[in-house]
């Protein structure tokens, strides 16, 4: 545009787990002409390999509304069948005033409907909204596309601009503490840093962290405990500014992220 720059979606091609700090992605991949430098301000949300059984069981039981129409978990379950969806959140506001819902008090227009998402391009899900969405609903969100009713009347068939959110990055920061005891691997730093973060995807079997959920610490302790018999945790602790919690309420606008370098262990 004309004031030279423009906020788009990346999405990485190779599947997987891939960490994206912000301010990482300085390096343009194949020129374009007329485009000189890229950033990311914000961290990715991490993939995963393949969808592990709670993933799968959690898509499922989201999805069983995937035939209705007009309801907030039909809504959810056509998003969540979008290819390459990660997380999303869905909310409604059936009042003809302003409310504000979640950590973050997130507004609400009256008579409205909101959608968060994480993954999936933004034509597959304002077309998955609008599939599900009763008549004359209103949105909320930053992201708004249009897309065209090829089921009315036409040609030339009407285009209406759906709207919905993409949630903000939300670092989520970790402390943990180790005591140093005979037997302790070598590597337990490492070690540490990769359960966490696969606990935090879901990739040990659990649920990812998600939007709009509390994220606790606890979560946390079985998976590094399980590293090896020896480990014992004197303390960890989360947080999105300070690892100083028990626990972190993620907002409706918010999408969780993880990265080694956001992980402190030290061993006492």
């Amino acid at each position: 545009p004309v004031g030279g720059t423009i906020a788009l979606e990346f999405a990485n091609i190779v599947a997987g787990p891939t960490p994206c700090l912000a301010n990482s992605l300085t390096r343009i991949y194949k020129a374009v002409p007329g485009w000189d430098t890229v950033n990311n301000p914000a961290d990715g949300v991490a993939g995963s390999f393949v969808e592990s059984r709670a993933a799968f069981a959690y898509r499922r039981q989201q999805s069983v509304a995937l035939n209705a129409h007009g309801s907030l978990a039909s809504i959810y379950a056509a998003v969540f069948n979008v290819p390459g969806v990660l997380d999303a959140y869905p909310a409604e506001n059936v009042t003809g005033s302003p409310i504000t819902i979640g950590s973050t008090s997130y507004s609400l227009v009256g008579h409205s409907i909101y959608v968060a998402v994480v993954g999936g391009t933004d034509a597959d899900v304002a077309a998955a909204i609008w599939s599900k969405k009763n008549d004359g609903s209103n949105y909320n969100g930053n992201t708004t596309v249009a897309v065209t009713d090829t089921n009315g009347y036409g040609p030339p068939y009407p285009t209406y601009n759906v709207t919905f959110e993409r949630p903000a990055a939300l670092p989520i920061l970790f402390a943990v503490e180790i005591a140093d005891v005979p037997g302790l691997p070598a590597n337990i730093v490492a070690l540490t840093k990769a359960a966490i973060i696969a606990a935090f995807n879901g990739a040990d079997g659990g649920q990812r962290a998600r939007i709009a959920t509390t994220l606790y610490a606890s979560r946390f302790y079985g998976p590094v405990s399980a590293i090896s018999p020896t480990v014992q945790i004197l303390s960890l602790l989360i947080g999105s500014d300070t690892p100083t919690h028990a626990s972190v309420a993620v907002g409706v606008d918010q999408a969780p992220t993880i990265d080694a370098a956001d992980i402190a262990v030290s061993v006492v």
